[in-house]
């Protein structure tokens, strides 16, 4: 790994999870001795269970070693001491070839284990970014059942997005259930919604929207994924917003050089641009989803709505890539800077910042 790589490896020592990252590392150092940690793992390999897992935006000398036409990749580190990151480690892409047979030697552990863990890797490969809720609900529906601790979203976030599920069903409610679609009828079936199981609450969802079997599971984790990623944006605004208005305020203090501080403003003003296209063309998306839900509640089309939800995966895919990226960089910047009065950084912390904020949008990046 490159010395910048090195830096970046350490510089996730304190962050156990984003949109874009899971350092499974520490959530060991922080859960486990935990029972159920221990009892639930993620991974069956010591190896994979401490290791950094990243949806990583491919550059242009990547694409050839991943598995698709992708942008985005899942990117596993195994570190070389989980317990020093600065030292770096060993990485591989989710799906390039030889990976299988890379970690058959380097993990050390049963066939059974192995095909268990390869399993895992290939639903959370198949996630558009590592939001805990999104993975929890990958990972359960195809049985596999792991552990609260590696899944960090909050009693008071799940309970934020309950209400919110409530107040944006509310229509479909009274539609599907006739006079008793209440209030309470409504938080009913959001919690059935939002659990990892379809039971007979769905029932009438189902009939409405004239479902069966795999396709109502597929179409409820896609309806699912459209509510979380509604909800997220809304919660990501104003971080979002902070980020556009702090950027242009970095300090940079000690030595500098003109070509540095020429690409430092220019990457500013692309990040902010890059930022608000993502974020508008992510407002795009939810738009198209209202729409076609709006038609269901008011025009009863229930046609046009499954036929939008069982055609879903491509723009669900999308959605999440482009809320994942603006959520990296939200989530970065309030974490590296707590304080609105104290933007001030090295010019090479500058640079390795804007850099790793570039490359989330697909940027190029100096070399």
């Amino acid at each position: 790994m490159s010395s910048r790589s090195h830096r970046d490896l350490a510089a996730l020592s304190n962050t156990a999870s984003t949109s874009r990252v899971l350092n499974l590392s520490l959530l060991n150092e922080r859960h486990g001795d935990e029972d159920e940690h221990r009892a639930n793992p993620l991974f069956r390999s010591r190896k994979l269970n401490t290791s950094i897992v990243i949806k990583h935006r491919l550059r242009a000398n990547e694409r050839a070693s991943a598995a698709s036409k992708r942008l985005n990749a899942t990117k596993i580190v195994l570190p070389f001491d989980p317990t020093n990151l600065r030292i770096g480690g060993h990485a591989f892409f989710v799906g390039e070839p030889g990976h299988e047979a890379m970690l058959r030697s380097a993990l050390g552990i049963s066939p059974e284990e192995l095909s268990h863990d390869l399993r895992v890797l290939d639903q959370i490969d198949q996630l558009p970014s590592l939001d805990p809720f999104l993975m929890r609900e990958q990972l359960r529906r195809n049985g596999l059942n792991v552990a609260n601790s590696y899944f960090n979203i909050s009693a008071a976030d799940l309970q934020r997005m309950l209400s919110f599920v409530a107040d944006e069903i509310h229509q479909l409610v009274a539609m599907a259930f006739g006079a008793d679609g209440g209030r309470e009828s409504s938080s009913r079936l959001a919690e059935a919604l939002l659990s990892t199981q379809l039971d007979e609450r769905l029932e009438p969802l189902r009939l409405t929207l004239r479902l069966e079997g795999d396709q109502f599971r597929e179409g409820v984790f896609c309806w699912k994924g459209f509510l979380y990623y509604k909800w997220l944006r809304d919660e990501l605004l104003p971080d979002v917003v902070r980020v556009i208005k702090e950027l242009g305020r970095l300090r940079i203090a000690g030595p500098r050089d003109r070509q540095s501080m020429e690409y430092i403003a220019e990457s500013q003003a692309r990040i902010c641009t890059s930022i608000r296209m993502e974020m508008a063309a992510a407002k795009q998306a939810i738009d198209d989803y209202d729409r076609m839900f709006d038609d269901l509640v008011t025009n009863s089309k229930a046609n046009a709505f499954r036929e939008f939800l069982l055609s879903a995966p491509e723009r669900f895919v999308a959605l999440g890539e482009r809320l994942g990226n603006a959520a990296h960089v939200a989530s970065f910047w309030r974490y590296r800077f707590p304080d609105p009065s104290r933007l001030v950084v090295t010019v090479e912390e500058a640079l390795d910042i804007l850099q790793d904020f570039e490359s989330s949008f697909g940027g190029t990046v100096r070399v």
